[in-house]
């Protein structure tokens, strides 16, 4: 019986625990599911035969190693940072890893040696990074296979509300994780357009949009993401004059955001004292400049003022409650902090929300003398609070990684993500079936799509 050992139960494992407790047996598999908290992995795995829950401390060497050296594959849900401790320890004991974050530059070094030991380390394996991968590189190889030579390529997913739970003006809540919402963006953007190196610096990336429609679903814009240009080399496009990955809000989101970073409350490099004795609006106030022109004003009216705020970005500033002469709940924080606390509140997803995945791809590419383009689109929503539609995308992909390496289909060693067809084919395939499919379109790049 081959064992699997899962590491960390959280939101993101809840739907990849389902999966593997329900093939376990199919497998001749068992799974062990450990957590910091007993309790959550044991809440997660319930009473079957298949599963079993352990409290585990990623930090304690010994429980650690012994852990690992008892399982043949290890999915890490753990933070990111974490990663590489058990991956020195699969190395050592020889055991496939799987994770679903990005392959950082510790665990790429371990690459000749984890090959040498005839293993596989196969990162980026969720939904972004993970099936933006596998799906962008279906759609390249295709093309290239039937002669094509791309020119352009732009893919963007994002972590959404469903529009039956959209009951704010962002059109936003909370999915995943706040801190990354309200950090968005930091560092200089950077991406291909027209065969030209474009920089984005953090003051301009939420002005830096694009928009189009989703039938049955309405307007979106993206924002550029941090790295493009490294995709250039992952998704073999040598030739590609645009290349531009992004991340995906609902219309009129971004403007509304750029307010919020211009004022200075996304800033997380220092820490603001004696917060207590503030509220929010005298908070932003101590942002806005002094004129006495301006002294019997509101702080909306004058950050209104300020910015030279259209209604509909004062509207979604006011609803947030950045105004509001409510105390700040913290002694002391960053900018950031203090920002994130409040979206924390504001855009909690309600016991009865659902969430929505959206993903979408658009190749500009030459054949026998034609322009045309390519567009695939996937929406997916959540079906309960805990069946999300971010822990299918984040955990299926893994789940079937780990049926591939169980059932030796792989002739993979090394450190990985997931852009060779022998991976991202089958994987595709099964997630099908599972409900996470693609829509795509092909046509004369003289058609424009909605």
């Amino acid at each position: 019986m081959k064992k699997i050992l899962l590491l960390g139960a959280g939101r993101s494992a809840t739907v990849l625990i389902k999966y593997l407790l329900s093939h376990a047996q199919e497998w001749n598999a068992s799974v062990t599911v450990g957590d910091q908290l007993l309790e959550t992995a044991a809440a997660k795995v319930g009473t079957g035969n298949a599963g079993n829950a352990i409290a585990f401390d990623v930090t304690d060497e010994s429980e650690r190693k012994r852990e690992i050296a008892a399982h043949d594959i290890i999915i890490s849900m753990l933070p990111p940072h974490l990663h590489l401790l058990v991956a020195i320890d699969c190395l050592a004991f020889r055991k496939h890893l799987l994770t679903a974050s990005y392959v950082s530059p510790e665990l790429q070094e371990m690459n000749e040696a984890v090959k040498s030991a005839g293993l596989l380390f196969m990162s980026e394996m969720g939904l972004d990074p993970g099936i933006d991968h596998m799906s962008a590189m279906k759609m390249i190889h295709s093309i290239q296979q039937q002669g094509g030579a791309i020119t352009s390529f732009k893919s963007g997913t994002g972590g959404l509300v469903a529009p039956e739970s959209d009951d704010n003006p962002w059109h936003y809540k909370v999915t995943w994780n706040p801190r990354n919402v309200v950090l968005a963006g930091q560092g200089t953007a950077q991406y291909l357009e027209n065969g030209i190196r474009k920089f984005v610096p953090y003051h301009r990336i939420f002005t830096t949009t694009e928009q189009f429609k989703i039938s049955g679903y309405g307007k979106f814009e993206s924002y550029p993401n941090r790295d493009s240009l490294s995709y250039i080399s992952k998704y073999g496009l040598d030739n590609v004059q645009t290349i531009l990955r992004s991340t995906l809000r609902k219309e009129g989101y971004c403007s509304a955001w750029n307010a919020l970073v211009q004022l200075g409350l996304t800033d997380d490099s220092y820490v603001l004292n004696n917060l207590g004795e503030m509220t929010y609006a005298d908070w932003v106030n101590c942002y806005l400049p002094h004129k006495p022109k301006w002294a019997t004003k509101s702080v909306k009216s004058k950050t209104a003022k300020f910015l030279d705020l259209k209604h509909g970005i004062l509207e979604r500033l006011e609803w947030l409650g950045i105004f509001e002469p409510k105390p700040i709940p913290l002694s002391k924080g960053t900018p950031a902090q203090i920002l994130q606390q409040l979206i924390e509140q504001q855009w909690k997803m309600q016991p009865t929300d659902n969430d929505m995945i959206v993903m979408r791809h658009e190749i500009q590419y030459l054949l026998n003398g034609e322009a045309r383009e390519q567009i695939s689109t996937l929406v997916l929503k959540g079906t309960d609070s805990l069946n999300t539609a971010m822990a299918s995308t984040v955990g299926l992909p893994l789940g079937i990684m780990t049926r591939l390496l169980l059932q030796e289909e792989l002739f993979l060693t090394g450190v990985h993500i997931p852009v060779m067809s022998q991976v991202y084919l089958p994987v595709l395939k099964e997630l099908e079936t599972l409900g996470i499919r693609f829509v795509e379109e092909d046509r004369p790049l003289t058609s424009k799509p909605e």
